[in-house]
């Protein structure tokens, strides 16, 4: 293996990751907002979710959607699980790519001293 292909494999990982982190607003589209506490909204204008939600979708320039249970909306982490599983997953990759080029170019004498 060459130092250019082994380059180009970093290359391609960090590509990988990259797609797929650009996907995260799909994560968080989902907006929970009813107008009381626990998001039953009794006792508030029945509007109310969509004019809040189409205010922020226009704010955050994000395609935001009402979530369609707003109880189960309120205690689902799901989104914030995955978000987080993606960055940990795209930081591993790094530490090791960091690892590997630091090992490669260790040396003269105590390491492999390939770069």
């Amino acid at each position: 293996m060459t130092l250019g292909q082994e380059f180009m494999a970093f290359a391609a990982t960090v590509r990988e990751e990259v797609r797929g982190l650009e996907n995260w607003p799909c994560f968080f589209a989902e907006v929970n907002l009813g107008g009381t506490a626990i998001a039953t909204g009794i006792n508030a204008d029945p509007r109310y979710q969509a004019i809040v939600v189409d205010e922020l979708s226009n704010l955050t320039q994000m395609p935001l959607v009402p979530a369609p249970d707003l109880i189960e909306a309120c205690w689902d982490t799901r989104s914030f699980v995955l978000f987080s599983g993606m960055l940990k997953a795209h930081a591993a990759k790094l530490s090791k790519i960091a690892n590997d080029l630091r090992l490669l170019s260790s040396g003269p004498r105590g390491g492999l001293a390939e770069i």
